[in-house]
């Protein structure tokens, strides 16, 4: 079972299959060409270029493509690859058997029609199966994932509803509270506002799988607020976000547990900073968190919530984000893009 993991891991089943690929052609073509060096020749080349085929349409074509639904777009791209590399194989192979042409009787790919039922048409159904296999195990993939999801959805809901106090009356309170504080401390009564705007947000508004990005906002500027009032002119924070950040929706809480974790970490100097900006450009949104920090000491464990949040955005986001976290000793810096 482990030699198997590894060999998974190592993608080997791939050059297992591509070596076998290799082998079986070699046997039975080797009577068509007049000597093993150019049979050996020509088999890498049909190797070589029914693989880049192959891997070019999988990992390229279709997730730009198929999987953003321009099917047009795909179909022509993929007709594309398998004319150019249909004539590339025809011209690099002349080049190889030039040499050999006074003891070739019959010479390979001479004709359209010969063009087209050895090489063309193989390399369309060869490398459109190799498609179809790539785009079953990712539905297969999608749908594991979609379960996963499921599940640690429904767990979490379990542990929120056992560990869960009413809210109704948690809100009731807050409003005795309010109503309690004097009318001119204005501070207070914002402050308090807001709090209770961060708590309905997480309790009522983000049950649902995603959300508008406007208040998601709403919820980190409620954030912020309260960090600025906890840490007064000590803190520089500073919250941006370009004109293009609207009108798009994103999985609620996503973005919350990185602006927690540099406040969380954040250094105990005389001057301290928490800088974050988000920008939206070509379907792509970028949210980028800095903060000045402490050393940490080496194989220091991560926080929790970075854990957290880094499974969330391999189950809802799969293929679709890149997160890049850069650790220093005086600065921290987090970079999320996803594609919206």
């Amino acid at each position: 079972m482990d030699i198997l993991k590894t060999i998974t891991r190592l993608r080997l089943h791939h050059v297992f299959f591509w070596v076998a690929f290799f082998v079986v052609w070699i046997t039975l073509r080797i009577d068509d060409y007049p000597d093993l060096t150019p049979t050996v020749l020509a088999g890498l080349l049909k190797v070589l270029s029914l693989a880049g085929a192959v891997y070019f349409s999988n990992y390229v074509l279709i997730p730009k493509f198929l999987y953003t639904k321009r099917y047009v777009a795909f179909a022509a791209s993929f007709i594309a690859l398998v004319a150019v590399t249909g004539f590339v194989v025809i011209e690099v192979l002349n080049m190889i058997l030039r040499p050999y042409a006074s003891t070739i009787t019959h010479w390979p790919n001479a004709t359209l029609n010969s063009q087209l039922y050895d090489v063309y048409i193989p390399l369309f159904f060869m490398v459109g199966a190799a498609a179809g296999i790539k785009f079953y195990i990712d539905q297969i993939r999608t749908v594991h994932r979609l379960q996963s999801a499921l599940r640690a959805g429904a767990e979490q809901e379990l542990q929120f509803l056992r560990s869960q106090i009413n809210p109704h009356s948690l809100f009731n309170s807050l409003n005795t509270i309010y109503f309690l504080i004097h009318k001119e401390n204005t501070l207070a009564r914002e402050t308090l506002l807001r709090f209770s705007d961060l708590l309905r947000y997480q309790l009522y508004e983000c049950n649902t799988e995603k959300i508008d990005i406007a208040k998601e906002i709403s919820c980190l500027e409620n954030y912020l607020a309260l960090q600025r009032l906890r840490h007064g002119a000590q803190y520089e924070i500073h919250f941006g976000k370009g004109d293009g950040v609207k009108d798009f929706d994103i999985a609620p809480l996503l973005l919350m547990p990185f602006v927690e974790n540099a406040f969380k970490h954040i250094s105990h100097r005389a001057s301290n900073a928490v800088h974050i900006q988000m920008e939206r450009e070509n379907g792509r949104f970028t949210f980028t968190v800095e903060n000045t920090c402490e050393p940490r000491p080496q194989g220091a464990p991560g926080g929790i919530g970075l854990s957290n949040v880094k499974r969330r955005l391999e189950l809802l986001y799969n293929g679709k984000h890149a997160l890049s976290i850069v650790p220093g000793t005086q600065h921290f810096a987090v970079t999320l893009t996803l594609q919206v």
